[in-house]
């Protein structure tokens, strides 16, 4: 009789130890610790010199070895916790084909008959395919899986198949017979202990199969257009149609022969946080781990405009509004106030040309200090236009105008001056934004070019308090142009959009315009918000040299730097052209029940979408 006990325990290595130490196992004598033993049995297996760590249970210890091995001989030491191996000739040479009867003495008394299971599973050693050389690269393995690419136009529904294994033999599966393999094979190989069955697959296909990969994904029963994954396995779906990401149930479409982790957790997802992780098996046998980011719109313009069919000269197109059926864009040109068309100018949804917005019993004209440079709409079309101001004086009326639709006729909104504000200088608007319905509750913020100052408006209940908060932006040193976007009615703060010398970028603003936080390196001056189906949109387009104008949309409902820093839309329109003065604008509106917005970027041109299907 060869026994091991734990005296000699600690040659099987740290590993083995730790395992025992967790078993409760001391190598104390009765006499140093009278507590009882825990139950003895196998906690280790030597094959060949490799050591193995068993699964244990019913007093059957199983190990599993590599695939193909023969075990028809080897040489075997089996270790014991808690108690001697009996009559087991450690380290003789064994038929490990079928379990071995193994006797345990126990140190709390009593001998425990146990099995020992060797397991080493079915290995391919051939695949022939009557009438088609398959080269050995296109025969791919996993553990219950065969996967072979063949040829382009391979006729699949006839094929001759014949595959011998080591460690196995075939069951409900003939070689040489013709099967159809336009779908997947099920079979089963008995294992040569004649009581393990190991099921299969076998496919054969003219697709690529190789590494795991997702070619699309399923969200809420929309599929995607693509999925970009990059070389860190972070996947990116491009979808098109907006909907809620928050609360997700996706479904993996993956490269041929993949298996999807069983375990995956495919429903009730938030895709916005970018880092949801999913494994998938590839017909390689390999494991790959994919992080799912946040999915992206791949929606299209309904309407493109170019730059150069609106007429104007450089550097002229400044703001945009959706009012109804018709959209606004301002065109005005300090440098060249007389040119024709004279805006702001209208345009049917189409695109098509109408003219320009209504003056008429108005005093607006083409000059600097009344010439209107930023316009915006609030949720019901409603245009409000801000004159620019550029050498007003101190006692100089200004005037923000209100269209009630595109088609009106112009009123004063408000009127203001340097000295009704209270200003130690002269007004020049740098933009207006609206939030609201000005028939309701609306807030309007009116930022001050290359100064801190913003003027806020607020109108409840249809009537408007005439006399403005000023508030002041974080930052200094901000260009002529930049915007202060209100959030929905209900909800406290800013967006701040802006371009200077000390800042660049979108920053998020509290109700008193102190910090939360900031995205730096973006060249925007104009966005809006949107509250619509229980969530909060942002919108801006940012202007990126020698590239063109990126059309931005954020989920921003949780208000975190990331929400903010992760668009679920970023289009980019493409173009070399410059933007002097940064003059950029983005818009949402609701239009016949769906979200659309509105993007333009001076010098480069417009475009709508329309975010859900």
């Amino acid at each position: 009789m060869n026994i091991m006990n734990i005296k000699n325990f600690n040659k099987w290595g740290l590993s083995l130890l730790i395992s025992l130490i967790t078993l409760g196992f001391t190598a104390c004598s009765d006499e140093e610790d009278s507590r009882p033993y825990q139950d003895v049995q196998v906690v280790g297996v030597k094959v060949d010199g490799q050591l193995y760590l068993p699964t244990y249970g019913n007093n059957e210890a199983t190990v599993v070895l590599p695939a193909g091995k023969n075990l028809s001989k080897v040489k075997t030491m089996v270790l014991v916790a808690n108690g001697e191996l009996l009559d087991f000739s450690n380290g003789d040479y064994y038929n490990c084909q079928k379990p071995l009867d193994l006797k345990l003495q126990s140190f709390n008394g009593g001998v425990v008959d146990c099995k020992l299971r060797v397991q080493s599973p079915p290995k391919l050693t051939n695949l022939i395919i009557e009438g088609l050389v398959i080269p050995k690269e296109d025969i791919h393995l996993s553990a219950n899986a065969i996967v072979v690419q063949v040829a382009k136009g391979t006729d699949l529904k006839a094929l001759k198949v014949t595959m011998t294994f080591l460690n196995g033999q075939l069951q409900n599966f003939t070689n040489g017979d013709a099967y159809d393999y336009s779908a997947a094979r099920k079979f089963q190989i008995l294992g040569v202990d004649e009581e393990t069955v190991y099921p299969y697959e076998l496919m054969i296909t003219t697709e690529q199969v190789g590494p795991a990969s997702i070619k699309g994904i399923k969200i809420n029963g929309l599929a995607t257009d693509s999925v970009i994954t990059d070389s860190k396995n972070i996947a990116t779906p491009y979808i098109p149609s907006l909907i809620d990401f928050t609360n997700a149930t996706i479904e993996l479409e993956c490269g041929y022969g993949n298996k999807v982790d069983e375990g995956a957790k495919l429903t009730g997802l938030n895709l916005l946080t970018g880092a949801n992780k999913v494994k998938v098996t590839g017909t390689n046998g390999t494991v790959t781990e994919f992080t799912i980011n946040v999915p992206k719109l791949s929606v299209t313009p309904y309407l493109e405009k170019a730059y150069a069919s609106f007429g104007f000269g450089s550097d002229a197109l400044s703001a945009f509004a959706f009012s109804g059926e018709y959209f606004a864009v301002c065109n005005h040109n300090t440098t060249n106030a007389t040119q024709v068309p004279v805006g702001p100018n209208y345009y049917k949804i189409d695109g098509t040309y109408v003219g320009p917005l209504s003056k008429e019993g108005s005093n607006i004209d083409g000059g600097a200090v009344m010439g209107i440079r930023k316009l915006a709409a609030d949720s019901k079309g409603v245009i409000l236009g801000v004159q620019l101001g550029a050498g007003a004086g101190s006692a100089t009326e200004l005037k923000i105008w209100k269209w009630n639709n595109a088609t009106a006729n112009p009123e004063v909104f408000v009127s203001y001056s340097q000295t009704s504000l209270g200003l130690a200088y002269a007004p020049r608007a740098a933009g207006i934004n609206i939030q609201g319905s000005l028939d309701g509750n609306a807030i309007i913020t009116m930022p001050i070019a290359q100064k801190t100052d913003v003027i806020v408006w607020e109108v409840k209940n249809g009537v408007l308090n005439t006399t403005p908060k000023k508030l002041a932006f974080p930052f200094s040193g901000t260009g002529f142009y930049y915007s202060i976007q209100p959030l929905p009615i209900g909800k406290e703060g800013f967006v701040g959009s802006a371009t200077g010398t000390n800042f660049n970028g979108l920053i998020s603003l509290t109700a008193l315009m102190g910090e939360n936080h900031k995205s730096s390196g973006i060249a925007t001056t104009d966005c809006s918000t949107i509250e619509y189906k229980g969530r909060i949109y942002l919108a801006y387009t940012a202007f990126v040299a020698g590239q063109g104008a990126r059309h931005r949309v954020c989920d921003i409902t949780t208000g975190t730097v990331e929400s903010y820093q992760n668009p679920i839309m970023d289009i980019l329109m493409p173009s070399n052209q410059g933007n002097g003065n940064n003059t950029l604008d983005a818009e949402f509106a609701v239009r016949n029940g769906k979200l659309n917005v509105g993007f333009v970027c001076s010098n480069i041109g417009l475009r709508l979408y329309q975010l859900e299907k």
